[in-house]
This record gives C-alpha cells, sequence and structure tokens, in this order.
C-alpha cells in the first residue's frame, strides 16, 4: 500500500469522520428543540458506533508509533492520539447536554 493511501486511510479519514461528528453534534445541541432530540439520538448512536471503529483504528495506529513499527513522522502520532480522543469528547458531551 502506497505511503498516501495508508495515511489517507490512518490519519486523514478518522480525523474527517471526527469532525463530521462533531458538526452533527452541535447542530443536535443549538438547533434542533430538547424534545425532539430525544428521537436523534438514536442516530447519533449509529454515528458513534462509526467513532468506535475510529478509535479502535486510531488506538492500534498510536500503539504502532509507540512501540516503534510505524516509521511516520510524529505529528502523525499526535494526530492518531487527536482521533482517539474526539470521539470520546463528544460522546461526554452528549451526554452531559442530554
Amino acid at each position: 500500500m502506497s505511503r498516501g493511501i495508508q495515511r489517507a486511510l490512518l490519519y486523514f479519514l478518522p480525523l474527517a469522520i471526527n469532525l463530521l461528528l462533531g458538526v452533527y453534534l452541535a447542530w443536535q445541541m443549538w438547533k434542533i428543540a430538547p424534545i425532539a432530540r430525544d428521537s436523534r439520538v438514536f442516530s447519533f448512536s449509529l454515528l458513534y458506533g462509526l467513532g468506535g471503529i475510529v478509535v479502535a483504528v486510531s488506538g492500534v495506529t498510536a500503539f504502532l508509533h509507540t512501540t516503534g513499527q510505524l516509521k511516520e513522522q510524529r505529528v502523525y502520532h499526535g494526530l492518531a492520539l487527536i482521533n482517539i480522543i474526539i470521539p470520546t469528547l463528544l460522546l461526554l458531551i452528549l451526554l452531559y447536554k442530554t
């Protein structure tokens, strides 16, 4: 697999998914009435399942960086760690706001 495709799948696709989850959560919290929001939390739960895959892929990637099996720049190691943190924070925000 080429290095560009590997970077896209391991770093930038999870980042894009995290950003979309964040935008969806912001839209839910500020544009949807609290009564209508309860039915839409199910939609976010389905999307958060995708976030779980992001956490898993990013966690394995960060582990491989830490053990030295991936020879990428340090910025990609940081990006993998950030991709683990973002979905967790989004879930905490969702739980706090609902």
